[in-house]
């Protein structure tokens, strides 16, 4: 794990344990076992460090995304079934947790860096409508992996294994069907 990884773990872990009021550089300094004149060497202000979970945490998501689409192959609707993969991957919730707290940070410190959320929302709108014939499915399923994040995030009843797998279950029925 490099350094600015132990550094987002950090960041994740003091929003998750200690809540957003406490990110500061100081105490991500001290989570990540360094100091905050180390922590100023990769990072030279609490919104670069933010921006820098945004880009790792999309980054992180997109590679996931491109490991299910190579799973699936050339099929109908690789890219959409490979969204909702990557969102309920139960193995990868380290991915789950940064991808939330980078969220959070962001919309608590500048809602200015969100910039580069929108721009992953319009791409998946985007080549979801070029797969599926009906726009409600897409955005159905766009809305059900932001209430996945939602619910890890706030720790408001988060879907279990089961619940995950029933999901993903039913999403991929709605997906085959939408070919039909």
């Amino acid at each position: 794990m490099s350094k600015k990884d132990e550094i987002f773990e950090a960041a994740s872990k003091t929003i998750t344990e200690k809540g957003l009021k406490h990110l500061t550089l100081n105490s991500v300094a001290k989570e990540a076992n360094m100091t905050k004149a180390g922590l100023l060497y990769h990072f030279s202000s609490k919104e670069e460090l933010i921006r820098e979970m945004n880009q790792n945490a999309i980054s992180s998501f997109r590679s996931l995304l491109q490991q299910y689409q190579a799973k699936l192959g050339p099929c109908r609707g690789a890219y959409v079934k490979s969204f909702m993969l990557a969102t309920l991957d139960d193995f990868r919730m380290k991915n789950t947790i940064q991808l939330c707290t980078s969220v959070l940070a962001t919309a608590a410190y500048d809602e200015g860096l969100l910039k580069p959320w929108r721009e992953f929302y319009a791409e998946f709108k985007k080549r979801a409508l070029k797969e599926l014939s009906n726009p409600a499915l897409a955005h159905l399923i766009r809305l059900a992996c932001d209430g996945i994040w939602f619910s890890e995030m706030f720790q408001l009843e988060p879907l279990d294994h089961e619940e995950k797998a029933l999901l993903l279950n039913h999403v991929m029925k709605l997906i085959e069907e939408d070919f039909i």
